[in-house]
């Protein structure tokens, strides 16, 4: 760089100690990474470095309390073990529990679960079998409770981050939706030639032909033979668009479906499936009705039928009796005239039904 080629090497000064920083251009992967996060093929390798990088504060408070509890239960092994009388002039124990240092490293191995029953604990109990105890409880505390809480925090921390990434994606894809609204907006301003706010199938058709607008549907990943068939999907039946059923159709018709778009649709399907029912219901009832209706108009038709034969009956009778009493002489007797033989069958019928 500049200062190692214009500064430190015209000053003879050696500059080989700084080859060693050079590793450090590898942390530019992290901005790589930071950059294909959104990517779902990458998606796990930024939640490793996300969650590498936000748990070094809290590895740095499990070194500080693993320090603490090896540092406590050094002492009480120094004392306990390396000062007793009984390994003064043992060597391997000495070695393993001499002085504070020396019990805070066997310790470790111990906490690691490292060979620690034959290298360490079984030369100490040979000669202190009570020490035994003093072995399992430093396993209970340092093994079973203290790393299994700190595994149980950095998994929380991940959870966390995990998370907290999902929700930076969340805000990201609705930021990108509020920009797409907006470039679909316009787009809708621009088709809307009188600015009615709605759209007809005239300005739609016209638009399409237009190839500033044909570009921009054709980047939401349309056909040019297919856009002619949007209008048809879109529109609800009025014939007219809004610039919410614009938007928001057009952005449904870009990608894939969803699953909330499929249950959407199911949803509608049974509802139309139900309401399909319920009419096939009133068309059956109103069939009913009509046949019902269809007998009782036979009936009265009937009846009307048999009220004309009497009506004429009457009417044939009353035509005699006139004709009778026309040509009847004045000194003549007064005859009752005879009643059609019908008369009476129409009058029976008709109290009949």
């Amino acid at each position: 760089g500049v200062l190692t080629q214009w500064v430190m090497a015209p000053a003879q000064m050696d500059v080989e100690f700084l080859q060693m920083f050079t590793v450090l251009r590898a942390l530019r992967l992290i901005r790589l990474a930071r950059a294909v996060r959104l990517i779902p093929s990458f998606k796990e390798m930024w939640l490793l470095l996300r969650g590498l990088t936000d748990s070094l504060r809290t590895l740095f408070w499990t070194m500080v309390i693993i320090f603490c509890v090896l540092y406590v239960f050094a002492i009480a092994a120094t004392e306990m073990i390396g000062k007793h009388e009984s390994f003064q002039d043992d060597e391997a124990v000495q070695l393993l529990f001499g002085d504070l240092l020396k019990s805070m490293l066997t310790l470790l191995q111990v906490m690691t679960l490292d060979t620690w029953a034959d290298t360490v604990a079984r030369p100490v109990m040979d000669k202190l079998p009570q020490m035994a105890m003093f072995f399992v409880f430093f396993i209970t505390v340092a093994v079973f409770v203290l790393m299994n809480v700190i595994t149980a925090v950095i998994v929380e921390n991940a959870f966390a981050i995990a998370k907290e990434d999902e929700e930076q994606q969340a805000k990201m894809k609705e930021r990108q939706k509020a920009k797409e609204l907006e470039a679909l907006r316009e787009m809708f301003m621009e088709i809307d030639e009188d600015g009615s706010g709605e759209l007809t199938t005239e300005e739609f058709l016209a638009a399409i032909k237009n190839e500033k607008v044909k570009r921009r549907l054709m980047v939401l990943e349309m056909e040019e033979g297919e856009l002619e068939e949007v209008w048809n999907i879109l529109d609800n039946g009025d014939g007219t668009l809004t610039v919410d059923e614009f938007t928001q159709g057009l952005r449904k018709m870009n990608g894939e479906a969803r699953s909330k778009d499929i249950l959407e649709m199911l949803k509608s399907l049974r509802k139309s499936v139900r309401d399909s029912v319920h009419l096939v219901d009133k068309i059956e009832n109103m069939e009913c009705t009509l046949v019902s209706m269809h007998e009782d108009v036979g009936e009265v038709q009937r009846d009307m039928g048999i009220l004309l034969q009497v009506c004429r009956t009457l009417q044939a009778t009353f035509t005699q009796a006139a004709a009778n009493m026309q040509q009847r002489p004045p000194s003549a007797p007064m005859t009752t005239p005879k009643a059609p033989t019908g008369l009476p069958t129409a009058a029976k019928t008709i109290a009949a039904g």
